[in-house]
């Protein structure tokens, strides 16, 4: 009966399990849910400038539906994310999924940061899709994997962990994005720099994916910085 009572006790472990990955997917589904509202002047402008600079003059109408599309691509890759979370459940298990699910993350960030160097509008709106496949199966894996680890007397409380930081994620991205901090043409390498330092972040507990993780992410924001 005391083993029973000692397992169903909050642990270290435990904490750092649930907040780790909260941090590492939760908040990437809020942040970019309101990271793209701030910057919306300064990027079409970028949108018309690029534009112009291939074809000539841009279009209201033309503007509006090349923003709509980037806009949208979010919600779209959610939508696929959201298939993909059964296949790769089976296939990496909920830990392994959710250090898999890094990858679109990671790799729409940096795509992200670079594309004013490229000068290409269209790696934003694919990097837009590849981030929304990474909330689409961080929103259903999350909830799963931390049910199944949370004690019975735990679970309601490490249950509302992923929307906490879905609220947490929201609510940083809207402060991130106040003109005086990054939601300007200065900051905008900046904002990226700190997406893809969050991005970074393990699901789960690991030295050696913390370690690399940290140095890419450090060394990609000090570029960017």
């Amino acid at each position: 009966m005391k083993e029973e009572m000692d397992m169903e006790k909050m642990t270290l472990t435990l904490a750092a399990a649930s907040l780790i990955a909260g941090f590492g997917s939760s908040f990437q589904y809020g942040y970019n849910v309101a990271v793209i509202n701030s910057p919306a002047p300064e990027m079409k402008l970028f949108y018309t400038r690029i534009y112009e600079d291939r074809y000539g003059p841009m279009s209201d109408n033309l503007l509006t539906l090349l923003w709509s599309v980037t806009v949208s691509m979010f919600p779209l890759g959610g939508f696929f994310g959201s298939l993909m979370v059964a296949p790769l459940v089976n296939k990496f298990g909920r830990k392994g999924t959710l250090l898999f699910n890094n990858i679109f993350s990671i790799v729409p960030a940096i795509m992200m940061g670079v594309s004013e160097v490229a000068g290409s509008f269209e790696i934003i709106i694919a990097a837009r899709f590849l981030v929304g496949i990474c909330a689409g199966l961080s929103s259903n894996v999350v909830s799963m994997y931390l049910g199944e680890i949370a004690p019975k007397n735990y679970r309601g409380a490490i249950g509302i962990v992923p929307q906490l930081f879905i609220t947490i994620g929201i609510l940083v991205a809207q402060v991130f994005g106040v003109r005086n901090i990054l939601g300007n043409m200065e900051g905008n390498a900046q904002s990226m720099g700190f997406l893809f330092t969050v991005g970074c972040s393990p699901t789960m507990n690991s030295s050696r994916l913390q370690g690399f993780y940290d140095g890419v992410g450090l060394a990609l924001s000090s570029g960017l910085m």
